[in-house]
């Protein structure tokens, strides 16, 4: 019966734990966007890693930091939840796959994540992305294994204007891939070390966050993958991730071992740095990615506080916005971050399966890409790209990573007005108390 085999796959490849092998018992979901039993968790690092602080992921092996009261803090799966209840309960799954009329040939026994019909179809399901339209598909590239133009792990999404083509890294394979506009392959090359994160210079060139490459945490290529300079000799245990040019020139670099920011000068010479572990307005836990707005104000994913923060260029606090939850506007382990050119933000809300679109003062404005577990139960968005008229999304889940384009259309989207008296960025993810000192941005605006 097809209900059954739907049920067998979703468990098998979905509902099991990488430790016990067996059926999640209060999942929990780490920053590397892996999920495991909490018990299993526990033990496993207190097994191995206890006084340590860290500990590398079982599975991708990402350096993971234990949080200050310990496993109990990693935010729940609630989707892996929900999906749980789906699957237990024979009769809404029975329904789901009577209402969808799924048979046998929608579920190849080699590709699980052929599923393209909403896994929750039939349930009460928790997320909520509002009534608003989503952006249109248009195409895909790249897609899952060890060809040359194909992935296994996306980390890094760019767009080099000279040539209006976009550049993906591959944080497993340790390779940049490059293609047209319209996602026809052009080539690529492989690193020598570990390479996260990329972006492109006004002479295009290419800038790329690495480890493992001798003392160096930034390194510069040309399209022809050959290696022009290495920078960040004093910076080799920072772990870095995230790395954006500023249209300055400035090269911003995120930093997960030390939940800070690096400012390089447009020489690439170390400049300054902000930010600490911790959940104030000053404080970061675990930065994933970085982007600029049109004032080369800084924005970035603060992923482990569910929640986007924008500074100004030297450092200081403007706003933040987010908080971890489901719902329009809320935040579950965001990912990348990029801008359009009326400074709209897009943000990779990754545990929530989605993208948001946010104004400019942090405000909700829409979800573009929305249920991406269609295209599998674990795919999820890692990083986004708006140009122009197009939203260029990676996804990434199991034997899967391809990326996406959308035709996208953001006109017609203005946020709510103001309010006069109490700005809502000040108490949306409660970073700024009350004995904080007041924050202005350039619009005027002031929060208390």
């Amino acid at each position: 019966m097809a209900s059954i085999r739907v049920a067998r796959e979703i468990q098998d490849t979905f509902l099991t734990c990488a430790i016990c092998f067996q059926t999640f018992s209060k999942p929990k979901a780490l920053p590397c966007l892996h999920t495991f039993c909490e018990g299993c968790l526990r033990d496993y690092i207190v097994s191995r890693y206890e006084n340590t602080g860290q500990f590398p992921c079982p599975v991708c092996r990402q350096v993971i930091y234990t949080p200050y009261n310990g496993v109990v803090d990693f935010p729940d799966n609630h989707f892996i939840k929900s999906l749980q209840d789906t699957v237990e309960d024979g009769g809404e799954l029975k329904h789901f796959a009577e209402s969808t009329e799924v048979t046998e040939a929608d579920f190849p026994a080699d590709t699980p994540n052929s599923v393209k019909e909403p896994l929750l179809g039939g349930t009460n399901h928790h997320m909520s992305y509002g009534k608003k339209r989503q952006a249109e598909y248009m195409k895909s590239f790249g897609g899952f294994g060890m060809e040359a133009e194909q992935f296994v792990q996306i980390s890094g999404l760019a767009l080099s204007t000279l040539t209006d083509d976009i550049l993906v890294a591959d944080c497993s394979l340790n390779k940049v891939l490059v293609y047209s506009i319209n996602g026809d392959y052009r080539g690529g090359f492989v690193c020598d070390c570990s390479i996260r994160d990329i972006s492109v210079t006004r002479s295009g060139s290419i800038l790329a966050s690495v480890s493992r490459a001798g003392s160096a945490i930034l390194r510069e290529y040309g399209f022809d993958g050959r290696l022009m300079a290495s920078y960040g000799s004093y910076h080799k245990y920072e772990n870095p991730f995230g790395v954006k040019v500023a249209r300055t020139g400035k090269v911003l670099i995120t930093s997960l071992q030390f939940n800070t920011l690096n400012v390089f000068t447009d020489r690439k010479r170390p400049s300054i740095k902000f930010g600490s572990r911790g959940k104030g307005p000053n404080h970061f836990l675990l930065p994933y990615y970085v982007t600029v707005n049109g004032r080369d104000d800084i924005i970035v994913s603060d992923s482990g506080n569910h929640r986007i923060k924008v500074h100004k260029n030297d450092g200081t606090i403007i706003y933040c916005f987010g908080t971890q939850g489901s719902k329009d506007g809320e935040l579950f382990y965001p990912m990348g971050v990029c801008t359009d050119i009326n400074d709209n933000i897009y943000v990779a809300d990754a545990n929530n399966f989605r993208v948001q679109m946010f104004s400019r003062e942090g405000q909700y404005l829409a979800t573009p890409v929305a249920n991406t577990y269609n295209l599998g139960v674990d795919v999820k968005p890692i990083n986004v790209l708006c140009v122009k008229d197009k939203l260029f999304v990676s996804l990434r889940g199991t034997k899967f990573a391809e990326v996406h384009i959308y035709h996208w259309n953001a006109s017609g989207y203005k946020a709510p007005a103001k309010k006069k008296k109490k700005s809502v960025f000040a108490s949306c993810c409660g970073c700024l108390d009350d004995d904080t000192p007041p924050y202005h941005d350039k619009y005027g605006s002031s929060w208390a």
